[in-house]
């Protein structure tokens, strides 16, 4: 019989269970023990073989078992992305080693442009979060999840298992097993991390942002603030995972192989069966991987994939057409304009050409007022300080 166990779940949303498992797991590249336990009742092999899916390779685990016959067999499967903090002296010094001074001029923009625009705070919670604002925040990281991938016709992994992260990462956050990072504008949260935390690495696990947004690179303030947050707090490893999101490939600096390790004992018949079987399948598999590999059809795949992720979210934003009028806002004849709130459900739908405008006038959400032309009702006017936005829908 074999059992499988995935390492990266129980790790980071059931850490209590590890113990069932591990007398010790060690950070290779720190040389720190990320995990230690007091040994208790021992793996049982007797006619069990074990599989350990998902485990990063810097990590060296010690099984939980004092039988001389029990193998152990690593094998190699895709890559992994992190940040080795343990290069750097803090954030500036990664900033600097990673990005021209350019693009680092690029990033404080972006954060002052956020923080011209709309009324921006930071929040941290690590060591204590309360339940009411927890579960406000998390409902609407799934609405958020939900939202940004169904605009490219995908479904996020943590979906379809949503009650898991629901029913763990509250108390995880409040044992100061996980950070989670938030950016508001006002009281309403736009862009939302979450992070568990295993000795000195921080794993980036859970992350969304509010689409309507998406102009204000959310993702690279929020990258860098988390960055900053683990030096400040002595992790040597910003663990980004798995994926190939644009943002992952410009901020890590390193890779790693996720392995899968079959655990068995060696002079159990069924145990060694079941783990040698498995052991063949999976080198099996991805030995015809790498043969794709090296003929570059991942790379295919890959593009292909954000050829159409692309797509989709432009067919998406690309349902209206409207027009500029700069400084001619007494054009428009004002007994024809109704002001609407922008806050109220019925136009929800204009916050992303709002905040679009917002990006490209660098004007302030407190100094712009929008109407609707009562003789087109699919017309609207943004009227800001300095410009103004006229918007014709075509349906």
């Amino acid at each position: 019989m074999l059992r499988t166990i995935d390492f990266l779940e129980r790790l980071l949303l059931k850490p209590k269970d590890m113990s069932l498992f591990y007398i010790a797991l060690k950070n290779k590249l720190s040389g720190n023990f990320i995990y230690w336990n007091k040994p208790s009742t021992p793996l049982d092999f007797f006619k069990k073989a074990y599989f350990f899916n998902d485990i990063p390779d810097y990590i060296t685990p010690e099984f939980n078992t004092t039988n001389k016959n029990i193998k152990h067999i690593a094998i190699d499967t895709y890559k992994g992305s992190m940040v080795n903090l343990s290069k750097y002296q803090n954030k500036d010094d990664y900033l600097k080693c990673n990005f021209s001074s350019d693009r680092r001029s690029k990033f404080k923009t972006y954060k002052k442009r956020l923080e011209k625009c709309f009324n921006i705070t930071y929040k941290t919670y690590y060591g204590s979060i309360d339940k009411v604002e927890y579960d406000r925040l998390f409902a609407l990281l799934y609405e958020m999840l939900k939202k940004r991938f169904n605009a490219i016709e995908e479904e996020h992994y943590a979906i379809a298992n949503w009650s898991l992260f629901e029913d763990n990462c509250f108390a995880l956050i409040n044992a100061n097993q996980a950070v989670l990072f938030v950016i508001y504008d006002g009281d309403n949260p736009i862009s939302i991390s979450f992070n568990p935390i295993l000795g000195d690495i921080a794993y980036g696990y859970l992350r969304s942002f509010d689409i309507d947004y998406s102009k204000f690179y959310l993702g690279f303030i929020d990258t860098i603030w988390e960055i900053e947050w683990c030096f400040a707090h002595d992790i040597k490893i910003f663990d980004l995972l798995k994926g190939t999101y644009s943002y992952k490939t410009r901020f890590t600096d390193s890779s790693y192989y996720f392995q899968k390790h079959i655990v068995y004992n060696s002079k159990s018949l069924t145990s060694l069966t079941s783990g040698l079987v498995k052991t063949f399948k999976i080198k099996c598999f991805y030995t015809l991987i790498k043969a794709l590999k090296r003929v570059q059809i991942d790379i295919f795949y890959h593009k292909l994939r954000n050829r159409k992720r692309k797509t989709l979210a432009g067919q998406k934003n690309e349902t209206k057409t409207y027009s500029i009028l700069e400084n001619n806002f007494s054009d428009i004849e004002k007994e024809n304009l109704c002001k609407i709130n922008l806050n109220s459900i019925e136009f929800s739908f204009l916050k992303k050409v709002v905040y679009d405008f917002l990006y490209t006038s660098q004007e302030s959400i407190n100094d712009i007022e929008v109407y609707q032309i009562s003789t087109s009702k699919n017309t609207y006017v943004i009227k800001g300080v300095c410009k103004t936005q006229k918007i014709m829908y075509l349906c």
